[in-house]
């Protein structure tokens, strides 16, 4: 009689300690997408899965490298855009030097803002908030993004500098958009 006792408390034991293993085997493959096939390719060609995993690192490493390298290079040239047409202005005597400076500086604050900005943006909501509590941050968030474009038109008004010139700021969440002045260097055919 004990041992059916036991083997009613040993099998659900099995099943949750299998169920958790699959469960970190899913994460562990998560965490490395081509964990998987690196072992087969290792199986197949009777390779070591350490060694086909480090190709595949390298590989990945590599393209990252490329990637980063051409954001910077495009970053580079849109920097060099904006500078180029707000000293076009300054030339045609629409903008002061100083007020240039002026928006330089206050868009190399704003770009240096935007990493701490895009995590914020990509981090998971929680799943056990309310349909209420996820729309009242959604509120808080507008009203946040609605009060920074207030300040930066407010900041563009106390430097003389109109509202056309707040494109050359933008380009980062707050303030971006379909409104007048607002936007990213490229969309441009607002402020003309």
């Amino acid at each position: 009689m004990n041992k059916k006792y036991f083997l009613y408390a040993i099998v659900p034991a099995l099943l949750l300690a299998s169920v958790g293993a699959a469960a970190y085997a899913s994460q562990a493959q998560d965490a490395n997408p081509m964990a998987g096939i690196a072992a087969k390719i290792a199986q197949k060609f009777n390779l070591s899965q350490n060694d086909v995993q480090a190709v595949f690192d390298e590989y990945k490493n590599e393209e990252k490298t490329e990637r980063d390298a051409k954001m910077q290079e495009t970053q580079a040239q849109m920097e060099q855009k904006v500078k180029d047409e707000l000293t076009q202005a300054v030339s045609d005597g629409k903008l002061t030097q100083a007020q240039m400076d002026l928006i330089l500086a206050k868009r190399a604050q704003l770009q240096a803002q935007k990493p701490a900005i895009s995590q914020q943006a990509t981090e998971k909501p929680s799943t056990s908030k309310t349909k209420e509590e996820m729309e009242a941050e959604r509120t808080a968030r507008q009203a946040e993004m609605k009060s920074k474009q207030d300040a930066l038109k407010q900041w563009a008004t106390d430097n003389g500098i109109s509202d056309e010139y707040l494109r050359f700021i933008g380009g980062m969440p707050g303030f971006g958009g379909e409104r007048k002045g607002f936007g990213n260097i490229n969309n441009q055919s607002d402020a003309k």
